[in-house]
C-alpha cells in the first residue's frame, strides 16, 4: 500500500504505511526493510520541504513522489 500511494504522490501517507510495517514486522529483515522505505521517505519529505525547486525537478524526472519509490 505504501508503494501505491508514493506512485501517487503521496508521500505522507505512504510514510505512515512504512512505519506500521515496521510495527507489525515479524523478521529482522523485514523490520530493516520497513524501516529503510520510512527513512528514505522521511528524506524525500524533507527535501520538498527545504528544496521546493529541486523536488519540482525531480518529479519530472521521475523522481521524488513521481511515480517510483525510494531506492528504486
Amino acid at each position: 500500500m505504501a508503494q501505491l500511494l508514493l506512485q501517487q504522490g503521496k508521500v505522507t501517507e505512504a510514510l505512515t504505511y512504512f512505519e506500521r510495517a515496521a510495527e507489525l514486522s515479524r523478521t529482522e529483515g523485514e523490520i530493516v526493510n520497513a524501516l529503510s522505505y520510512a527513512e528514505a521517505t522521511r528524506t524525500q519529505l524533507e527535501v520538498q520541504e527545504k528544496y521546493p525547486q529541486l523536488a519540482r525537478r525531480l518529479q519530472g524526472m521521475g523522481g521524488i513522489g513521481g511515480g517510483r519509490g525510494p531506492g528504486m
